[in-house]
C-alpha cells in the first residue's frame, strides 16, 4: 500500500505517519507560534489541521492570573486537562474549582468558561474537533 506524501511540521516531505512536538522552556513548543486569545490569553495549537490532523486538534491555553476564557457555547465537545494553576470552571449553571491534574469534559452546546485564580496563570490542554463550528458568546443572563 502506498501512502500519499505530505509535508511534516519539520518541512520534510514524507509519508504521513505522525510526529513528536517537543516542549521548550516554560510552556512553549518547537514550531508553534502562540496566538492572542480573548482576555489576554494565549492559544498554542500543538496538533492541528496544518499538521495533517483530520479529526482532532490539541491546543494549550494560557490564561493570565485573574483572567478568563470567553463564556460561550458551541456544538463541539471539549476535553480539558489542567496542567498548572487553579481555576473556577463554569459548566452550565455549576461552578467547579479545579487544579493541576484535573480533567474537565464540556458537552455539546454546554455554556462554559474557565476563570484563572488570582495567584498564578492557568495552563491547560484542550481538545476539539478539527472541523467544528465556531462558538457563540453565551448571554451571561441565560448562561446561569
Amino acid at each position: 500500500m502506498k501512502f500519499p506524501l505530505q509535508r511534516r511540521p519539520s518541512g520534510a516531505t514524507v509519508p504521513w505517519m505522525g510526529f513528536v512536538r517537543r516542549r521548550r522552556e516554560e510552556w512553549s513548543w518547537d514550531g508553534v507560534t502562540p496566538r492572542g486569545y480573548a482576555g489576554g490569553a494565549e492559544r498554542h495549537v500543538l496538533v492541528g489541521a496544518a499538521d495533517g490532523a483530520t479529526q482532532v486538534e490539541l491546543r494549550y491555553f494560557r490564561i493570565p492570573a485573574g483572567g478568563a476564557s470567553v463564556l460561550e457555547r458551541h456544538p463541539h465537545e471539549h476535553a480539558v486537562l489542567i496542567l498548572h494553576g487553579q481555576a473556577d470552571v463554569q459548566l452550565g449553571d455549576e461552578l467547579h474549582r479545579v487544579g493541576p491534574g484535573d480533567a474537565v469534559f464540556v458537552g455539546s452546546n454546554e455554556v462554559h468558561q474557565l476563570r484563572a485564580g488570582s495567584a498564578e496563570p492557568l495552563g491547560f490542554l484542550c481538545t476539539a474537533a478539527v472541523a467544528r463550528l465556531k462558538g457563540a458568546p453565551a448571554d451571561s443572563a441565560s448562561a446561569r
